[in-house]
């Protein structure tokens, strides 16, 4: 199997990929909400850089692959935010 990006393997599907993208962003405002209300619990504030650094992780390896999750993260010259086709004209994004 191969990683990149720090462990997200790179042999896993574009819904595979997008659902760590989606989980470990979901678990990062999870714990978001919970420091606003135990901002001095040191153990959520691990957790929150452990998923803040999961959820880069994942959105790196998935844009790697895939092309950008949202417009505001287009990288590169040119404007590739609509390259690929969307779901709804048939195809994954």
């Amino acid at each position: 199997m191969m990683y990149d990006c720090e462990g997200v393997s790179m042999n896993m599907t574009e819904e595979a990929m997008r659902k760590q993208v989606y989980e470990t962003g979901f678990a990062l405002d999870d714990i978001i909400l919970y420091l606003d209300t135990h901002p001095m619990d040191m153990n959520a504030m691990n957790y929150y850089r452990f998923m803040r650094q999961a959820n880069e992780e994942a959105v790196r390896a998935y844009e790697q692959m895939f092309g950008p999750l949202m417009a505001d993260r287009v990288m590169g010259d040119t404007w590739s935010w609509l390259d690929n086709p969307w779901p709804w004209e048939g195809g994954k994004r």
